[in-house]
């Protein structure tokens, strides 16, 4: 780059080599020449921005992201934020080089992808290299997702714009910002609402799954930060790093210790899991009334503790006195779930039956009416509480670390508990319709060289177990004094 210093002429920016020598220009403008090495990729050519040298100065000033620093050729590039011009300056000992809190910085210590207000005389040495105090910057992000068409970025719940020059750094090597995923921890700077430098801090790469047939449609977990079904073929990207790698499916586990390169594939093999296990799972009952007599495939059982049942569909049968007599084919295809049932009294079936009439004919008198449930749970929550230290998972979604809690919402799901060294369970809860905060604890995590045919739910009944009963019942209660209430307002 030459700057020359004359009213009637004008500052010509000229990208030149590491080697080349640096020439004079007294008017006209150049096409862009990159800087030669291989941490300079190449961009869109774009003519040089002419920039006006006012008289009787010797100085010119521009604000640019640092893409570039040979501290051997005592050589810097920068691409200037406001017009997108990129220059090569040449800086000495003497050069004054501060953050932006002025702080003595050496040129060694200088970040790739920080911006800076830089000061030139006009044979193109830095005279002035200040971190710029009109920027900001952010690290540590991830969920990084590039708009291409809107020229938008959006990291977690903010959203940016970028100009197609604004710089992109992976390993000091210039990169597409499509290449950015949001696996990938960055660093952004810029000015206003406007990015114009993004630095990959840790980048990703990529898993490849073999030998996981015997564990086709199971779950695999990623360190703590993913959980997915496992699929043929399966490649997953990660961020690099070492992770723990486990895969389940029923009461096979497989686990391996994975290290994930930037941009590079790693295989992890699961042949040697093939060993065939019976897959059960315990079914937690909660039923009205307490006394009912249970048979489930032909056989009574004692419901007064979950049952393990086999994994696949079973008939049960209710029989109590003053209540019809209940059936109902269900399957079973999860380590833990819990059942409701509410038998139908006889005794109410008649009353029901006797008020037919009377209902029919106030029908005729009043306008009929459809009584919608209202949400009861809003604004509640349901926690976890044991076992601590084990990571939770709703409905696949990492929650956070036990004791912790999620928002209440009615119906089934499906929880998750994963933790170093022991084997992954899931449970299904079912969550009732009903004003109040939940608290569950669930059985301790079983180590991962203990028996795979035995789960947390072979156990007797423990104090967490009868706390979910109760819980579930005043759930119940609650549900049914709204209905009733809703149905008597309707009326």
């Amino acid at each position: 780059m030459n700057l020359k210093n004359t009213s009637k002429h004008k500052l010509i920016v000229v990208f030149l080599s590491l080697i080349m020598v640096f020439s004079m220009t007294s008017c006209g403008t150049k096409e862009a020449t990159i800087v030669s090495g291989s941490s300079i990729l190449p961009m869109p050519t774009k003519k040089v921005e002419e920039v006006t040298v006012p008289a009787n100065t010797n100085e010119v000033k521009f604000t640019g992201v640092l893409t570039y620093i040979s501290t051997e050729d005592k050589a810097m590039h920068y691409v200037d934020i406001d017009t997108g011009s990129e220059y090569e300056v040449s800086y000495t000992g003497s050069t004054d080089i501060q953050d932006k809190y002025g702080q003595i910085l050496a040129a060694s210590s200088m970040k790739l992808g920080a911006i800076y207000d830089v000061t030139c005389n006009k044979t193109s040495k830095a005279q002035k290299i200040y971190g710029s105090n009109d920027t900001w910057e952010i690290s540590g992000l991830t969920n990084f997702e590039c708009d291409e068409n809107d020229k938008k970025v959006t990291v977690g719940n903010k959203n940016y714009k970028y100009e197609t020059y604004s710089t992109v750094l992976s390993n000091n090597n210039r990169i597409a910002i499509a290449q950015v995923v949001k696996q990938d921890e960055v660093t952004i700077r810029g000015k206003d609402s406007i990015i114009y430098s993004v630095t990959v801090d840790k980048g990703h790469g990529y898993i490849k799954f073999t030998g996981i047939d015997t564990f086709i449609d199971g779950y695999a977990t990623i360190g703590r930060s993913q959980l997915l079904s496992v699929t043929s073929n399966m490649m997953v990207t990660a961020q690099e790093g070492t992770y723990s790698v486990e895969l389940q499916k029923g009461g096979i586990v497989g686990a391996k210790t994975v290290t994930v390169e930037r941009d590079k594939q790693v295989a992890v093999d699961f042949t040697e899991y093939t060993e065939e296990a019976e897959k059960t799972g315990a079914v937690n009952f909660m039923v009205t009334p307490e006394n009912a007599v249970m048979t489930i495939d032909g056989m009574e059982v004692d419901y007064s503790q979950p049952i393990q049942l086999s994994y696949g569909t079973h008939s049960i049968t209710l029989m109590a006195n003053h209540y019809t007599t209940y059936t109902e084919d269900f399957v079973v295809n999860s380590d833990y779930q819990t059942k409701v049932i509410d038998m139908v009294s006889t005794t109410t079936a008649t009353t029901t039956s006797s008020t037919t009439k009377a209902s029919t004919e106030s029908s005729t008198t009043k306008s009929s009416s459809t009584t919608v449930a209202s949400n009861l749970t809003e604004g509640y929550t349901v926690s976890i509480t044991e076992p601590k230290g084990a990571s939770l998972y709703v409905d696949s979604a990492y929650i956070g670390e036990i004791p912790c809690s999620f928002d209440k919402k009615a119906g089934n799901r499906t929880i998750t508990l994963s933790q170093s060294g022991y084997a992954t369970v899931i449970y299904s809860i079912s969550i009732a319709n009903a004003t109040g905060n939940l608290t569950y604890s669930f059985p301790d995590m079983v180590e991962r060289n203990a028996s795979q045919a035995t789960t947390q739910a072979n156990t007797s009944t423990t104090a967490a177990q009868q706390t979910r009963a109760e819980q579930t019942r005043a759930e119940q209660t609650r549900a049914e004094q709204t209905r009733a209430e809703q149905t008597t307002a309707s009326n």
